[in-house]
């Protein structure tokens, strides 16, 4: 018997093209998949971080009876943010013990040990962020600090049935011409001391009368809003870093109000709810300029931002939230009653 060759047969080029066709639907398919999967991801680490610092400030309070001050002149110069004040509650002792509350201007001094250690704080980083995770050495020549993405909330501004003044706080508005010593642009803004972490005054629970499930502590501030065309960062220590509280723009202080609050400008690492979350405005007064005591929150996520309420649950909120219940939340003490948010 004669034997033949194996007869072999390939695919046609009709064949292949209709397998690649296949395959790129395919891939097509699973990219959003996969990155709806590594966004939830970055969105619960996100949430994490704010149960850490949620769980570091009752760990505070439990110890010191109080919550920390939102922020603290220091004669003319940069104070210390509520941050500081946690350091010991999120690992990192360490840093806290090289910090010199003493120095001059403490908050912003690169003579301070600690704003020049170089340690990077993930806890205070949305993962979906967009923004510079540092300062580095930009505004001071040797300082390499963490730009938070989560601010404290010290209020809210007067609108409809939220009242931003109540128990005697101040929520006042500083035009430039408030001030003989200071014509800086940034005088447009309001700060109130109705929320929990706020200017030069500590606040307990006992204060929180509208109960700590009710009221937000912290909120996210981790993207950009535009402004002429120009996208900038607003996140909570622009463009300070983790430490820097307050500088006082007067001597004796431009107003003080009952209570011992004592405004200041700018008060880093701290917001006042005055516009919507995410609004993208830049423009809008007291927003991104000197710190923006106005910076909206805002987040990379998609719909809205995560925030923490002072009981140390996170909720994300959407951007359509009713503008007044936000501030209704933002408010400790406002004595409203609220529904489903």
């Amino acid at each position: 018997m004669i034997s033949t060759p194996d007869q072999r047969h390939g695919f046609s080029l009709i064949e292949l093209l209709v397998a690649i066709f296949i395959i790129a639907i395919l891939i097509a398919l699973l990219i959003p998949a996969i990155q709806q999967a590594r966004e939830a991801a970055r969105r619960a680490q996100c949430k994490n971080n704010l149960r850490q610092v949620g769980l570091a400030l009752q760990n505070y309070h439990s110890d010191f009876q109080k919550f920390p001050l939102g922020v603290r002149n220091q004669n003319l110069g940069f104070g210390s943010s509520w941050w500081v004040g946690l350091l010991p509650y999120l690992e990192y002792g360490a840093l806290y013990e090289l910090y010199d509350h003493n120095i001059a201007s403490c908050g912003f001094n690169p003579q301070n040990p600690a704003l020049i250690a170089d340690v990077k704080m993930m806890v205070m980083l949305c993962p979906s962020s967009p923004l510079n995770e540092r300062v580095n050495g930009v505004l001071l020549p040797g300082v390499n600090m963490t730009m938070p993405h989560y601010a404290g909330i010290s209020g809210a501004t007067n609108t409809g049935t939220v009242s931003g003044s109540r128990n005697s706080f101040s929520d006042d508005l500083f035009p430039a011409s408030s001030n003989s010593m200071c014509c800086l642009p940034h005088l447009d803004g309001r700060v109130s001391a109705t929320g929990v972490l706020v200017p030069n005054r500590t606040v307990t629970i006992r204060d929180i009368t509208d109960g700590t499930s009710n009221t937000i502590v912290v909120g996210e501030i981790s993207s950009t809003v535009e402004k002429s065309g120009v996208q900038i960062r607003v996140d909570a220590g622009n463009p300070s870093g983790w430490a820097t509280g307050t500088v006082n723009i007067g001597t004796p202080p431009l107003l003080l109000g009952p209570g011992g609050f004592t405004p200041a400008f700018p008060v880093f690492n701290l917001t006042t709810v005055r516009y919507p979350i995410g609004t993208k405005d830049g423009g809008l007064p007291g927003i991104h300029t000197d710190g923006g005591p106005n910076n909206p929150l805002i987040s990379a996520h998609s719909g809205g931002a995560q925030c923490l309420l002072t009981d140390g649950s996170v909720r994300f909120l959407s951007e359509n939230m009713n503008l007044e219940t936000l501030k209704l939340l933002c408010t400790r003490n406002d004595g409203k009653v609220l529904g489903e948010f």
